[in-house]
């Protein structure tokens, strides 16, 4: 539901008016995800400028449709001179309009490629969006994950200053050296400090939020949300195909056929343009007036805009291979994508189901054993950093997978858990 929501919001979401240059107002209180990807969508200064840019290419599409304007010339001869041309009494002056008439379809062909520019500035506008959504996306996931790494931060301080009264009632009862004290205390000083250091990285992460909106200020108190749910991902065959649907894939078929349009552009110079004029000519000698008409049209005989053409025939050719190639580098980004996730979501699932329940029953138990004098001080403090390590490890896990996915979910278009039946289906 998350990504359809995010696919609607990329299509209909409205840029601010050209011009007008507005400070983001603050989004404050608790945010969700969504919430965030429309403030970014709506306020982020990328998205705004690939809007210009359409606006612009849709003016030059204008352009391109526009006749050559009309000239006007006034000649007048035979005058100022010596004997009879003395003065203006044998002057002759000659009113003309001339229009150049395009031929060979230029205009039709150079308005092709205008069109084809501004199809290519939308797909722009389309990946801007996109890449938006995904920076958005991944820094919301960050600062939950920050805010999850704070959480575990305080709650093992909790247990490492329990242990540590723990350690101190020992101690009073002489039955442990006063060095097992000391050390218990090191160990919640050491757990204050990576308190303090989930703190600052939580900050970080809010900082680097809000900067997707476009606002230098965290406003927002905090993310309300969870991470997603690892679970098997789509077949590469079937997230293949979606590649065909990105803006990206989509705007290497649009160059190519721009390339065509510019090569028919280069080609139609081959027919020279005619230019036809036609004014009145009056003779001051007698009052007589008289039509003037004319005909031009260049002679092509060193000039064929062959060098243009072969040069367009050149691009072509480029912008195909370079087709080829971003296809392939594609095709290879994602199956290393689908790896890293499929990756993410096994590990993710043995960390969650199997290690750290292990390694919590293990710091119980030896926790409860310590004050029944069965197990020892280090026993206690290997399961309390056992406990730490496989929890972080496991946020860890799950900050991958989420961000693994949602490169993935930029990747084709769309969210693979939502794309298709999975491999195993």
């Amino acid at each position: 539901m998350r990504i359809l929501w995010k696919i609607l919001l990329i299509t209909t979401v409205i840029v601010p008016s050209a011009g007008v240059l507005t400070a983001a107002p603050l989004v404050e209180g608790e945010i969700t995800l969504d919430q965030a990807v429309e403030a970014a969508l709506r306020l982020n200064p990328t998205v705004g400028a690939a809007k210009y840019s359409v606006s612009a290419a849709e003016a030059r599409v204008t352009q391109a449709g526009l006749l050559p304007n009309p000239e006007f010339l006034l000649e007048t001869e035979n005058f100022g001179g010596n004997g009879d041309l003395d003065g203006f009494d044998a002057a002759e002056t000659t009113a003309v309009i001339s229009q150049e008439i395009l031929l060979g379809g230029k205009r039709r062909r150079s308005r092709a490629v205008a069109q084809s520019d501004q199809m290519l500035a939308g797909r722009d506008l389309e990946a801007a969006r996109l890449d938006v959504v995904l920076h958005t996306t991944a820094a919301y996931f960050r600062v939950v994950t920050a805010q999850e790494r704070q959480a575990l931060a305080e709650e093992l301080l909790a247990l490492a200053d329990r242990f540590a009264q723990t350690v101190r009632a020992r101690v009073d009862a002489g039955k442990v050296s006063p060095v097992e004290g000391t050390r218990a205390d090191i160990e919640v000083a050491q757990s204050r400090v990576r308190r303090t250091r989930a703190a600052r990285d939580l900050e970080a992460a809010r900082i680097l939020l809000a900067a997707t909106w476009g606002s230098g200020t965290v406003s927002f108190d905090r993310a309300v949300g969870e991470l997603p749910e690892p679970k098997a991902p789509p077949s590469l065959e079937k997230l293949r195909s979606l590649l065909l649907q990105t803006p990206e894939i989509v705007r290497l078929e649009d160059l190519i056929l721009r390339q065509q349009n510019v090569l028919e552009v280069e080609s139609s110079f081959r027919v020279p343009n005619l230019t036809v004029s036609l004014g009145p000519r009056r003779f001051e000698e007698t009052g007589h007036s008289a039509w003037v008409a004319g005909i031009s049209l260049p002679i092509p005989i060193f000039d064929r805009n062959q060098g243009s053409r072969e040069a367009a025939e050149f691009e072509l050719e480029r912008a195909q291979r370079d087709a080829e190639a971003v296809r392939i580098n594609t095709e290879a980004e994602l199956a290393a994508g689908l790896q890293s996730l499929h990756a993410a979501e096994q590990e993710t699932e043995i960390m969650g189901n199997q290690v750290v329940p292990a390694a919590e029953a293990a710091f119980s138990a030896t926790e409860i054993g310590y004050t029944e004098g069965k197990f020892g001080f280090l026993d206690v403090l290997d399961a309390q950093r056992a406990l730490f390590e496989s929890r972080s490890l496991l946020l860890d896990s799950r900050e991958e997978y989420a961000l693994t996915l949602t490169e993935l979910e930029r990747l084709v278009g769309i969210a693979p858990g939502v794309a298709g039946p999975s491999q195993g289906e």
